[in-house]
């Protein structure tokens, strides 16, 4: 059985709305960006050839936070820009978001999006200065969300109020590599509707890893929890639904993938 791993093509968590439309990856404004429905807006500064100056490149932010309000037309945002709270600000402006990617902000306040009440997918990647997430509560058609590299936040327990979830990854930073540390998966037994659960980065303090057995649709999970061989067996056989993921796929005995396992 051949279980190819790819991060951006696994099925709860990374399903884009529209996927079979064509997606704009863009810096400057196109004139035909109206046609869009999947954009990626690439601003970074690492993104630009060294002539472009930084005055050029502000202006640019400017502009963008001035149309994306306007965007009507677009389901899905990825946004490739150190987003601040003016530039987030505009995007919870957007009436029509069903998917919605950041890749780094230093944003510190999250009210606004309670305005995306269609946002079904939403990814936070490093938001540097973020420690409350009470807001994402507000998303009652949120089915998919990811939150990594976000080590201020200082209330993840949230996320277990949101019962609906079917796709939930929290983490550390898998680059660096350095783990999140959670104080326990109690608060999360109530995400009854988790089909896969990726905490590939996340240490958890209590140990209290019987709670996967309380998410009983769960089918793949991928963490790297060491606990004693015949305690991950038990969790395994007892579990009604789980068949994939790192936590099922790899002997950590061995230190190898079992057999008929390619990642």
């Amino acid at each position: 059985m051949k279980n190819a791993f790819d991060r951006n093509k696994l099925c709860y968590l990374y399903d884009v709305e529209g996927k079979n439309d064509e997606q704009l990856c863009c810096q400057e404004i196109p004139d035909n960006i109206s046609e869009f429905k999947n954009l990626h807006i690439s601003t970074l500064a690492m993104d630009f050839p060294d002539s472009v100056s930084k005055k050029h490149r502000t202006e640019l932010e400017n502009d963008w936070i001035e149309l994306l309000p306007k965007l009507d037309n677009v389901t899905t945002l990825s946004i490739r820009h150190r987003v601040n709270q003016e530039y987030f600000e505009a995007i919870c402006k957007m009436k029509n978001l069903k998917t919605l990617f950041f890749w780094t902000s230093t944003v510190e306040n999250l009210n606004s999006i309670s305005n995306l009440k269609d946002l079904s997918s939403l990814s936070l990647q490093s938001f540097s200065r973020l420690k409350d997430l009470s807001a994402l509560k507000a998303l009652k058609k949120l089915r998919r969300l990811t939150i990594e590299n976000s080590f201020k936040v200082e209330n993840y327990e949230i996320i277990g109020d949101m019962t609906e979830l079917s796709g939930l990854c929290v983490g550390g930073d898998f680059s660096a590599p350095k783990n999140l540390m959670l104080d326990s998966l109690v608060p999360f037994k109530r995400l009854k509707e988790l089909k896969h659960l990726d905490m590939s980065t996340a240490s958890i303090r209590d140990k209290s890893y019987h709670v996967i057995l309380e998410m009983e649709k769960l089918e793949r999970l991928d963490a790297h929890w060491r606990m004693k061989d015949k305690n991950r067996t038990e969790l395994k056989e007892k579990h009604p639904n789980l068949k994939a993921g790192f936590f099922v796929d790899y002997d950590f005995v061995k230190n190898e993938f079992y057999e008929g396992k390619e990642w």
